[in-house]
């Protein structure tokens, strides 16, 4: 892959603030035509830049009212057992986020879910069962101080 240029790190930066953009606004900013635009959007899409557009939910709204960090330790670091978990809790919809650590524990994961009950059930049905787990420990998000989906280039 080739280096992006000045033009192209803001469009990112301009686009990862917000996707739904008007492209007049994005050609005033970036001083572009409105082809060059779209043609450095498609670009960076086909460079594997952009991997895709969301929409931001308010968890909130939605009812997602507790968020809980998990921590996951495995009986052995055997690859079968790694790939086995891997595979098992990325199937889980709980589950935002997951992350093989290295250090005191094996796993992190985000996990959000209505109410104390529904992480109760989670855990009992659908993550303790999960084989060759040795260790769950959980952490319970008091309040959110930072959430952003920006990176930092």
């Amino acid at each position: 892959m080739e280096q992006l240029s000045i033009q192209e790190l803001d469009l990112l930066r301009l686009l990862q603030k917000d996707s739904a953009f008007e492209v007049n606004d994005l050609m005033k900013r970036l001083n572009m035509s409105r082809t060059t635009v779209y043609e450095r959007i498609k670009k960076l899409e086909n460079e594997g830049y952009i991997k895709g557009y969301v929409a931001i939910i308010d968890r909130e709204k939605i009812g997602l009212n507790f968020t809980v960090i998990v921590t996951v330790s495995l009986i052995s670091q055997r690859a079968e057992y790694v790939e086995e978990f891997s595979e098992q809790v990325a199937q889980l919809a709980e589950v935002v986020e997951a992350y093989v650590t290295g250090g005191i524990f094996d796993y992190v994961l985000k996990v959000m879910v209505k109410d104390l009950k529904a992480y109760n059930d989670f855990i009992a049905k659908k993550l303790s069962i999960i084989p060759n787990i040795s260790n769950i420990k959980s952490s319970f998000v008091m309040s959110y101080i930072k959430q952003s989906t920006e990176l930092p280039f």
